[in-house]
């Protein structure tokens, strides 16, 4: 099994020690790039926070399993801390099974431009000032917009920028979009949740920025046909025997 060891700090202590375990547990493992080799590798091993793996994410399309040591501050999509990542490696080279999670793509003229696993959101691309839009599910207007930005999010992705504008929490396990405005100008507006299949169209009133989990970005201009649709890549992570419980009391644990 051929092993990347992915660290924003490459030459980081912990993912020293991460590379020298595997190494003494005669696996084939070495510290990498964050870049798009990584599809070339049988196992990710993340260590850093949410956002490291977030970064991993937006190299790759086509996903090994990734396994994450969290360093960070939250860890939603970690499976081991900096304490007892020697023990849940050991568990894993025994043998893992895998679990996936959709992504969402951002299709602009059609063509697709971003990826993410959280969500991807059009934000004004000026600072304060309102963008004004259109969302149509299935050809069918939803309603014209006058707000901060809009998101589309991932049932993953509900836990993240969406939770805080007010979003429900969604089954990570569910295929399926949420549709959430930010900071509305009409505040009768409430999020939507639509099956992941639904056709979701944005018609821009004002330039605007397409944004991937908060990494990638892109202008738009009023005019580009715009679409979001659930991915053909998911986000392949070795399974988590408790992922439930860790979302709920991660974030119970926030602050």
């Amino acid at each position: 099994m051929r092993v990347a060891v992915v660290s924003k700090d490459v030459s980081g202590e912990i993912a020293r020690e991460v590379e020298d375990f595997l190494i003494k547990a005669r696996v084939d493992a070495e510290i990498t790039e964050i870049d798009s080799e990584l599809e070339n590798y049988d196992l990710i091993v993340s260590v850093g926070g949410d956002g490291t793996i977030l970064s991993i994410l937006q190299q790759i399309k086509c996903c090994p399993p990734i396994f994450g040591i969290n360093t960070g501050r939250v860890g939603l999509l970690t499976h081991a801390e900096v304490i007892n990542f020697k023990e849940e490696l050991n568990k894993i080279l025994k043998g893992f099974e895998v679990e996936e999670f959709m992504r969402v793509e951002c299709l602009i003229n059609g063509e697709s431009k971003l990826i993410a696993m959280n969500e991807i959101a059009i934000l004004s691309s000026i600072p304060a000032k309102l963008i004004e839009l259109r969302v149509f599910l299935d050809g069918d207007e939803i309603e014209y917009m006058r707000c901060d930005g809009m998101l589309f999010s991932t049932p993953m992705g509900s836990t993240a920028y969406a939770l805080a504008t007010g979003g429900p929490i969604i089954d990570p396990y569910l295929d399926s979009i949420l549709i959430i405005p930010v900071a509305p100008f009409k505040l009768a507006w409430k999020p939507w949740v639509v099956n992941a299949t639904r056709k979701i169209e944005v018609e821009l009133h004002r330039d605007a920025l397409a944004v991937a989990d908060g990494q990638n970005l892109m202008k738009v201009k009023v005019g580009d046909k715009i679409k979001i649709v659930k991915s053909e890549h998911p986000a392949v992570f070795v399974k988590h025997p408790t992922r439930i419980r860790k979302i709920a009391n991660k974030l119970c644990d926030i602050q």
